[in-house]
């Protein structure tokens, strides 16, 4: 693999490893409500599928590690789900697979009572006297596991499922509209709050299901993947088009590391895609935004990515391709930043570049200390092409929510303060594009 072909050495060398080893004006500056920052808007998130709508909600609550007892099924080997639970609250484990089929398989018929306590939680539960088999469809398989303080009822509003007392007639629920809903409206604020005072926590776990004979490998899961939207929706990262600039950190110093919650947001941003697809603006992408070239996929690619990528091989691209954000950010900003403003700067940068954090007045008033600017000023990075962008849009609202975590948003600009748009492939040093029409 030569870098003209995926951007950097190392990245090529880890993907090599992984598939050996794993087999405008003031009006426009509108803040987006803590509790929408959970799906791009109502249309979207009405269009959108289960699968999507879960790993979103996982990914912005974070805080809880879940594990499958293997990566890949057969149809009707044994599936087992483990969760690692900080404190005692209520329990919500869910799978979708290839077909969008949200399963609450726990609670579940054969234990109701999903209240848990601190300690190791394995699903299936001695209660249960039964064991979970992996079934079709064929093909890749997400588990979600929620920890709230308070019950939820994912099911609300779903009596056809239940019985005269309130029980499911399903040995396994499913979730509904009104569950995805709630479950994507606590995970943003969770998003925006310290995890001892979030109300819920998250995590996600990866798998699939093959038949019972034939292949069972990335590349033929890959391969099985509905195409869904992949291309020219998608930005590619700005720090991966630019050219990499000499940015040293002082003799001794370590490049300090992003929180568990900033990478979650980067994949979030990103959006997974296993196979190579070109991004907007033609540049052949893979994973969560990885830049393999900054032109078209032709067929030319490394062997190793037209096979395709699993998640957590694209999450190991992700967190390489951070570093020169997390090298930047180190570089230029001369104030002291805390874990969580440091991530969210970091998202920032690998969205936007280097180059563009350098010249930004988003930069100078986080160098000066001037927190009320902070948010103006970030929320003017949102258009592309001299139109604003939905998406960018909502990663910024993220990118400030996690800023500002735990505390308030500063809600009214300084007087005089500059407002207007700012293309992210332009920046501040060239003509900032003007304000799209609504």
């Amino acid at each position: 693999m030569t870098n003209e072909h995926c951007g950097r050495a190392l990245a090529c060398c880890l993907i090599g490893s992984l598939l050996l080893t794993a087999g405008a004006q003031a009006f426009a500056q509108e803040p987006v409500r803590p509790a929408s920052i959970g799906a791009p808007d109502a249309a979207a998130a009405a269009d959108g599928t289960f699968r999507d709508a879960l790993e979103t909600a996982a990914l912005l609550a974070s805080g809880l590690k879940v594990r499958l007892n293997k990566v890949r099924h057969r149809v009707g080997e044994r599936l087992a789900i483990s969760v690692d639970v900080p404190f005692e609250g209520y329990l919500n484990v869910l799978s979708v697979g290839p077909d969008d089929v949200p399963t609450i398989l726990f609670p579940n018929q054969l234990h109701t009572d999903n209240r848990v306590g601190i300690g190791a939680f394995a699903l299936p539960t001695g209660q249960m006297k039964q064991e979970l088999k992996a079934t079709g469809p064929h093909g890749r398989m997400l588990v979600a596991a929620f920890l709230s303080r308070e019950a939820l009822d994912l099911q609300q509003g779903g009596a056809d499922g239940r019985d005269a007392d309130g029980k499911p007639l399903d040995t396994f629920g499913r979730l509904n509209d009104a569950g995805r809903r709630q479950l994507e409206e606590r995970a943003a604020q969770s998003f925006a709050s310290l995890v001892r005072t979030a109300p819920l926590l998250a995590g996600v776990a990866y798998g699939s299901v093959c038949a019972e004979r034939g292949p069972c490998d990335t590349a033929t899961l890959v391969e099985n993947q509905a195409a869904g939207k992949t291309g020219e929706e998608r930005v590619a990262p700005g720090l991966l088009l630019e050219p990499e600039i000499e940015l040293g950190l002082p003799q001794g110093v370590r490049l300090r590391r992003v929180s568990d919650k900033g990478i979650a947001l980067g994949k979030v941003s990103e959006g997974f895609v296993g196979r190579l697809y070109d991004a907007s603006g033609g540049h052949c992408s893979i994973a969560f935004g990885h830049v393999v070239k900054k032109t078209r996929c032709d067929g030319s690619e490394p062997v190793a990515l037209q096979r395709g990528v699993s998640e957590e091989q694209g999450e190991m691209l992700l967190v390489e391709d951070m570093r020169r954000a997390q090298r930047a950010v180190m570089s230029l900003v001369t104030s002291e930043l805390n874990d969580a403003q440091f991530a969210a700067l970091c998202n920032f940068t690998y969205s936007v570049g280097a180059e563009k954090l350098r010249s930004s007045t988003l930069l100078k008033a986080i160098n000066a200390g001037e927190q009320q600017r902070v948010p103006f000023q970030w929320r003017r990075w949102t258009q592309l092409g001299g139109k604003e962008h939905a998406r960018l849009k909502l990663r910024r609202e993220r990118e400030i929510a996690l800023y500002f975590e735990g505390g308030e948003v500063p809600a009214g600009p300084p007087a005089g303060e500059e407002l207007a748009p700012i293309d992210i492939r332009i920046g501040e040093a060239g003509e900032a594009a003007p304000a799209a029409s609504q």
